[in-house]
């Protein structure tokens, strides 16, 4: 999709071809996902809820880590400050 190119066509019927073939490997996608997930699946992409959030990723596993973290410093003891002359 976005990676195989970087220009956008003049031609619209070009253009017009490549935004369909993006909206089907898109809709693909979400049915795949949807099917995992054991929801219906879409007929086309304006019946996807207006809240629906794609996953992150990224996001995910920087919960991940950070609740990683919480646990280990959890896990260690406090240390005490340094006494102030």
């Amino acid at each position: 999709m976005k990676d195989k190119r970087n220009i956008v066509s003049l031609n619209y019927a070009v253009r017009e071809k490549e935004n369909n073939e993006d909206d089907a490997t898109r809709l693909a996608r979400l049915n795949e996902r949807f099917k995992r997930e054991g929801k219906p699946e879409l007929k086309k992409l304006d019946d996807l809820p207006k809240d629906y959030q794609e996953p992150d990723p990224y996001l995910d596993e920087t919960v991940n880590i950070a609740l990683d973290l919480a646990k280990l410093e959890k896990a260690r003891p406090a240390e005490q400050p340094a006494p102030v002359k």
